[in-house]
């Protein structure tokens, strides 16, 4: 790089912004952004005399240079120039000592810290940012009481900075924090969304009144009844309960996902309610609340929410409530069903209420007969022999193989024969299944039965065929 160019180049571009300063911000745009441009180009950074330009450009009289010239010293973080930036900490101007804040180094930050304490409570508007940057950085030292010192800042923190404190504050995980933040929730100063936040990240039950005021600030109020429904305090019951009136959607919402979080006897009750709600997305809430903690009271809306697009949801809660009513509904959604997740629930639902005594096994599509299979092969009993012995005969190899194991859970005689015909499938996982269930079965002469599986050219079948040889736990030594 050519220092006398460079210098050149940089003091037009310095002289240009200086002369348009007087007619404004919309005057000197281009000029700013040009010289900005310029003093943060990687070469210039990267030369010592770019340095020493940018190092002279720091005493300027005009605020924009400064601002400019400290930015780019700023982004280098060189020791060397420490003193520069400690000095500008000192600048009228805002901009100034905020870019200086931004390149002091963690040992500088340690010898400045009164400083920066200093800056966390400046007020002003135009101090908004470097307040921000202040504390940034005092939550990135180790002095022992920075995180008192920045709540301690919060009075005078304008929105965007208490926000920044709170979530400090909420990260580091001290509980010793929750006076000074239970105090700015009720003074109801700016950020009060973020204090809330933190309130509930640190569980601060002695916040739980000042959550529930906050209820009443619109800004707030979602941020508050998250904050409770971490918290868990049975105290906010009735005020979250009596959100869920409000207009917005959303807080309707939130205050039915708080109640769930609660718990108690008025969750199922306003889930309920919520079914009815004119908004999408509180209906839907209300059947996920109603699958997590529904009692019987549930089940009827539950099932009708199978037809449409909450299904998957009503099916969990169908499938822990385990209501045998609900059967013929299970069923049409086992048939109808073209999703395999939902399909899957309803089987799962059938099969823990109990095999129904009409449960198709014979279908067109090979999919419901799968599930067919899986579901009578949970409950299986000796009735079922007959449809399990030939769903063994299916030209579907997952049906057959589902077969057998079921046939493995019915230790009659029944089973014996067409287990023994199955080790001879064309499909080795048929015939694993089948020597797995013969092995539970335990007939009197097993090995003779697995004779052939023990030599099978499948490795899995010859696996299942000498684990079901082994004596079981139960068995006489």
């Amino acid at each position: 790089m050519r220092e006398p160019t460079d210098r050149r180049s940089g003091d037009d571009l310095v002289a240009r912004l200086v002369r348009l300063e007087p007619t404004g911000p919309a005057g000197c745009t281009e000029a700013y952004k040009e010289l900005y441009q310029h003093a943060h180009d990687k070469a210039l950074l990267s030369d010592p005399a770019g340095s020493r330009w940018l190092a002279a450009m720091t005493a300027h009289p005009s605020r924009a240079v400064r601002t400019i010239a400290i930015s780019a010293l700023a982004e280098l973080r060189d020791p060397a120039h420490q003193t520069i930036m400690v000095e500008a900490l000192s600048d009228p101007d805002s901009s100034v000592v905020g870019s200086a804040v931004r390149g002091l180094t963690a040992r500088t930050v340690t010898e400045v810290f009164d400083q920066l304490v200093a800056l966390v409570n400046r007020p002003g508007r135009p101090w908004s940012w470097t307040r921000r940057y202040a504390t940034q950085r005092i939550a990135e030292s180790a002095h022992p009481q920075r995180l008192m010192i920045l709540a301690d800042a919060l009075p005078n923190a304008d929105h965007g900075g208490a926000h920044d404190i709170a979530h400090v504050l909420a990260r580091a995980g001290d509980p010793r924090v929750g006076p000074a933040l239970i105090e700015h929730l009720r003074s109801r100063a700016p950020g009060g969304c973020a204090v809330a936040f933190a309130l509930g990240h640190l569980r601060i039950a002695d916040a739980t009144s000042a959550l529930i005021n906050a209820l009443h600030t619109p800004d707030n109020t979602q941020a508050a009844l998250g904050a409770l429904a971490k918290i868990g305090s049975d105290q906010a019951t009735p005020a979250v309960q009596s959100m869920l009136d409000h207009p917005q959607a959303t807080v309707r919402e939130a205050a039915l996902l708080t109640l769930s979080r609660l718990g108690g006897p008025l969750v199922v009750p306003a889930a309920l309610a919520a079914t009815d709600d004119g908004d999408p997305a509180v209906r839907e809430r209300a059947i996920r609340v109603l699958a997590e903690h529904g009692d019987h009271r549930a089940v009827r809306r539950l099932a009708a929410a199978c037809d449409g697009r909450h299904v998957r949801v009503a099916l969990t809660g169908l499938v822990r409530l385990a209501d045998r009513s609900v059967t013929p509904t299970l069923l049409e959604v086992l048939l109808t069903t073209t999703d395999r997740r939902t399909r899957k629930l309803a089987g799962q639902a059938l099969a823990r209420i109990g095999a129904p005594p009409r449960l198709p096994s014979w279908q067109r599509n090979p999919v419901v007969r799968r599930a067919s299979a899986w579901v009578i092969g949970q409950c299986a009993e000796a009735r079922d022999v007959h449809v399990l012995t030939r769903a063994l005969q299916d030209e579907d190899e997952l049906i057959r193989s589902r077969a057998a194991a079921a046939l493995g859970r019915l230790p009659i005689a029944e089973a014996l024969a067409p287990l023994t015909d199955a080790l001879n499938d064309p499909r080795p996982r048929v015939r694993a299944n089948a020597a797995t269930a013969l092995g539970r079965t335990g007939p009197a002469d097993l090995h003779d039965r697995l004779a052939a599986a023990l030599h099978d050219p499948h490795p899995a079948v010859r696996a299942a065929a000498t684990a079901a040889l082994r004596p079981h736990p139960t068995d006489s030594p």
